[in-house]
C-alpha cells in the first residue's frame, strides 16, 4: 500500500471515529439533556428573598423566610468581592464556556479512582456548573449528575452573559449561619451594608462556600485565616487591591460580627404577620421578599415592654411562693450544668433573669448567699414583702434577677398575664405594643386578641352620651341605691366601690370618682336605648345591651377600647389602629388597606373636650391620683381612667400622656388579668394593678431610657 493510499486510510479512520465520536456527544449531550429545563429560565429566576419588618425608625425588627437573602444587582457588587470569588471558585471565569476540562476531567478520574462519587466528591465545578447543579440539576452524587451539570452549564453560557452568571451566582450561593447571597452575608457577620465591605472581609466571604459548617466555626479560625490570606494574596496578584490594601488586610484577625436586632417586639411582628395572612400567601411572604415598615417607634417600644413586664413581675411578688426548683444535698459538687439548662429555659425577658444555689444564709435571714451557673458568687436581698410564704434553706435551686448593678432579688415567672399598647390619639399610628409577659411564654396577644369586660373605663362614653344628649357635666344625679328586676327576672342591685353611697353628685365627679351608683342612675335617666346606640357608633358593642353595660360587664378588646378611648383627645374623632405605613415588594409600592389611615366623627369637639378635663381630674384627685406627681416631676400633662371588673378578674387603665415640650401625645391602654377567668385577688382594682404600669412607663419614657 502506498503512503498516499495509508494517508487516505488514516484520514478516512480519522474522520469515521470523529464521526462517531460527534455522534456519541450529540447523543449524550441529547440523552441526558432532554429533560432539563431551557437556560433561558435563568433570566426569569427570582430566588427566595427575606421579607422583613422595620420600626418607622428603621429598625428591623424580624424577619421571615425559606432562605434569609437580599439579591443585590450586578452594578452594585463591589468589585473587590467579584474578585475574591472568582479567584476562590474560578479563575478561569471570564474565558471558560461553562466548563473547564481540565478540572473536570480531573474530577472525574479522582472521582472515580477513589470511588468518592457516594461519599464526598472532588471538585472542579466552574461558577456556572455551580449555577447549574444548584438551581436546575440537583445536588445527587454521580456521573450522571456531572454529565447533566455541564450540559447546562454550556446552555447557560450560550444564552447568559458572563456578569448576570456572577450576579446570580453570588446572591444564590449559601455562606452558612443561615445566610444566602453576599448582601446577607455581610449583614449578618459583618453588621454592616454591602456597600461597605473591606478586602478582608470580601476574602473572608470567599472562603466559605467550599465548607461553610467547619469555616464560619471560629474553632477552626486558623485553617480559614490561612485560606482567606490565599485568596488576599491572589486579590493583590490580579490587581484588585493596592498592596498597602494587601497589607492591611493580612494584619486584620478573622472578626465575625454577628448582627443582633437592635429591637425586638415579636408582639408587635406577629401581629403585622397574621393581618396580612388573608392578603399575602405565606408562600409569598416567606419567599417574596416584602419590605414592611411598620408605625412603631423605639423608644416608645421599648418603655412600653419594660414597663408591662415590670408591672408584671411587682405584681408576681404579692402573690404566693412557687416554690424552688430543686435541691442540692452536697455544695461541693455544684450542679452548674443544671442552672445553664435552667437558664436556657427561661422566658426571654427584658430583666437579666437567672437560676442559682442557695449556698448559705445571713443570721438576719434578709441575704441569701448563692453562685450562679458560673460558679460566681451573688447575694440575693431579701424582703419580706415579695413572695408570700418563701421559706429557703442550703442548697436550693431558685431562680433570682438582677435589679441594679449588683443587686438582686428572688422571681419567679408571673402566672398572671396582660398587655399594653400606645397610639397616637390624633393618627391611630400604633407607636408600641406587648400583648403578654414574655412570647416564648405565650404568643397569645391581650391586646388584640383577647376579649375582656372593660369595667369602669367604659363609663367615660356613658357619660360622653349624656353631654351629647344635652346634660352638662355640672347636672347632678343622685348616687343612691339602686334595684333593677332584668327581663329574665334577676335582681341586679350594684354597689359603690366603697360600700357608701354619695347623695346628689356632679356628672363629673361620677367619672372622677368611678361612682358604680351615679352611672347606672344617670343610664336610667338618660335611657338604654341612647347609651346603646353610642356604644355601637364607639364600637365597644355590637348589639342591644342590658344596664349592667354601664358598669364594664360587656366584652371588648383593649385595641378597640383604645381606639374609642382617642376620641376623647382628638376633638370628638375617633382613629383606628394603624401598625403599618408602608409596604414594597422589590422596591415597588404595594397598595393595601392596613396603610391607610382611617377615622370617624363620634362626639362633638366640645362634649371630647369637656370628658378630657374630666379625665385631667380624675388623675389629679380621683382613682388615678396616684400618678399625679408626674406632671410636676416631668412637665407632662396627665389624662385618664382606672378599671375593675366583677370579683377583680380583670384591671385597666387608659389614660393619655401629653409632652407641652415636644408636642406629642400618646394614648396608652393596660389591661392585667389572668388567661383563664380567675381572680387577681382581693382588692386588685385597676388602681393598684394597672396604674402602677402607667406610672413606669412614664418614669422610663423621661428618666430611664437606655441609648439603644
Amino acid at each position: 500500500m502506498t503512503f498516499r493510499k495509508r494517508l487516505g486510510t488514516l484520514f478516512a479512520w480519522a474522520f469515521s471515529v470523529l464521526i462517531v465520536m460527534s455522534t456519541v456527544a450529540v447523543g449524550v449531550f441529547y440523552y441526558y439533556g432532554r429533560d432539563l429545563p431551557s437556560e433561558s429560565t435563568l433570566l426569569r429566576y427570582t430566588p427566595p428573598i427575606t421579607t422583613k419588618i422595620y420600626s418607622s425608625d428603621g429598625d428591623l425588627i424580624e424577619e421571615y423566610a425559606i432562605e434569609h437573602r437580599t439579591i443585590v444587582p450586578f452594578d452594585k457588587i463591589p468589585i473587590i468581592v467579584n474578585g475574591a470569588f472568582i479567584l476562590a471558585e474560578d479563575k478561569d471565569f471570564y474565558s471558560h464556556s461553562g466548563i473547564s476540562i481540565m478540572s473536570l476531567m480531573r474530577a472525574v478520574l479522582e472521582n472515580t479512582s477513589k470511588k468518592l462519587w457516594q461519599k464526598k466528591p472532588a471538585g472542579g465545578s466552574t461558577i456556572t456548573q455551580q449555577i447549574a447543579k444548584n438551581l436546575f440539576v440537583g445536588p445527587m452524587r454521580s456521573i450522571t449528575r456531572k454529565i447533566r451539570e455541564a450540559i447546562m452549564a454550556f446552555r447557560i453560557e450560550t444564552t447568559i452573559e458572563k456578569n448576570k452568571i456572577l450576579e446570580v451566582y453570588l446572591n444564590q450561593l449559601y455562606l452558612g449561619k443561615g445566610c444566602y447571597g453576599i448582601a446577607e452575608a455581610c449583614a449578618n457577620y459583618f453588621d454592616k451594608p454591602l456597600s461597605e465591605i473591606e478586602p478582608h472581609e470580601a476574602a473572608f466571604l470567599a472562603a466559605i462556600p467550599s465548607a461553610p459548617s467547619i469555616y464560619i466555626n471560629m474553632k477552626n479560625s486558623t485553617k480559614l485565616l490561612a485560606k482567606r490570606n490565599s485568596i488576599i494574596y491572589q486579590m493583590y496578584d490580579f490587581g484588585y487591591i493596592s498592596r498597602e490594601q494587601l497589607q492591611s488586610s493580612l494584619r486584620k484577625p478573622i472578626s465575625i460580627k454577628l448582627r443582633k436586632h437592635k429591637l425586638l417586639a415579636p408582639y408587635f411582628s406577629d401581629e403585622i404577620f397574621r393581618m396580612l395572612s388573608p392578603q399575602i400567601s405565606r408562600h409569598d411572604f416567606f419567599r417574596s421578599g416584602y419590605s414592611i415598615t411598620t408605625t412603631m417607634d423605639k423608644k416608645i417600644q421599648y418603655c412600653a415592654e419594660k414597663a408591662l413586664e415590670n408591672g408584671l413581675i411587682k405584681f408576681t411578688q404579692s402573690e404566693k411562693w412557687g416554690g424552688t426548683l430543686g435541691h442540692v444535698d452536697n455544695l461541693q459538687h455544684l450542679p452548674l450544668r443544671q442552672l445553664t439548662t435552667i437558664n436556657k429555659r427561661l422566658p426571654l425577658t427584658f430583666n437579666q433573669i437567672e437560676s442559682c444555689v442557695v449556698i448559705s444564709i445571713s443570721k438576719s435571714k434578709k441575704e441569701i448567699f448563692c453562685r450562679r451557673a458560673d460558679g460566681s458568687p451573688i447575694t440575693i436581698e431579701r424582703s419580706a414583702s415579695h413572695y408570700q410564704g418563701h421559706l429557703l434553706s442550703k442548697g436550693d435551686i431558685v431562680l433570682c434577677r438582677n435589679t441594679t448593678g449588683k443587686s438582686y432579688e428572688l422571681y419567679q415567672t408571673p402566672k398572671v398575664t396582660g398587655g399594653i399598647v400606645v397610639l397616637d390619639p390624633r393618627t391611630g399610628d400604633v407607636l408600641g405594643m406587648s400583648g403578654g409577659f414574655s412570647f416564648s411564654v405565650s404568643e397569645f396577644n391581650c391586646i388584640t386578641q383577647a376579649m375582656r369586660q372593660p369595667g369602669s373605663t367604659i363609663k367615660p362614653f356613658v357619660y360622653a352620651a349624656a353631654i351629647e344628649d344635652g346634660m352638662t357635666e355640672y347636672d347632678t344625679i343622685e348616687d343612691a341605691e339602686v334595684h333593677i328586676t332584668l327581663p329574665d327576672g334577676t335582681k341586679y342591685s350594684p354597689q359603690n366601690y366603697s360600700g357608701k353611697t354619695y347623695g346628689r353628685t356632679y356628672l363629673r365627679d361620677g367619672v372622677i370618682y368611678s361612682r358604680n351608683l351615679t352611672t347606672v342612675n344617670l343610664a336610667l335617666k338618660l335611657g338604654m336605648e341612647k347609651i346603646s346606640n353610642f356604644l355601637k357608633r364607639a364600637e365597644l358593642v355590637k348589639k342591644e345591651i342590658p344596664i349592667s353595660v354601664v358598669l364594664g360587664s360587656v366584652e371588648t378588646s383593649p385595641i378597640k377600647l383604645a381606639s374609642a378611648f382617642s376620641t376623647f383627645f382628638n376633638d370628638g374623632v375617633m382613629v383606628y389602629p394603624r401598625f403599618i405605613s408602608q409596604i414594597t415588594c422589590a422596591g415597588t409600592p404595594v397598595k393595601n388597606r392596613y396603610c391607610n389611615r382611617s377615622s370617624k366623627r363620634l362626639m362633638s369637639q366640645e362634649t371630647a373636650n369637656t370628658m378630657k378635663s374630666i379625665l385631667r381630674d380624675a388623675v389629679k384627685y380621683g382613682t388615678a391620683n396616684r400618678v399625679a406627681y408626674l406632671e410636676e416631676k416631668y412637665g407632662i400633662e396627665l389624662y385618664g381612667k382606672t378599671g375593675t371588673t366583677n370579683k377583680f378578674k380583670d384591671a385597666w387603665f387608659v389614660g393619655c400622656l401629653i409632652d407641652p415640650k415636644s408636642h406629642k401625645e400618646y394614648l396608652v391602654c393596660i389591661f392585667v388579668g389572668h388567661q383563664t377567668s380567675l381572680s387577681l385577688g382581693h382588692h386588685k382594682s385597676g388602681a393598684i394593678v394597672a396604674l402602677p404600669i402607667f406610672e413606669n412607663f412614664i418614669h422610663s419614657m423621661f428618666a430611664d431610657y437606655p441609648s439603644l
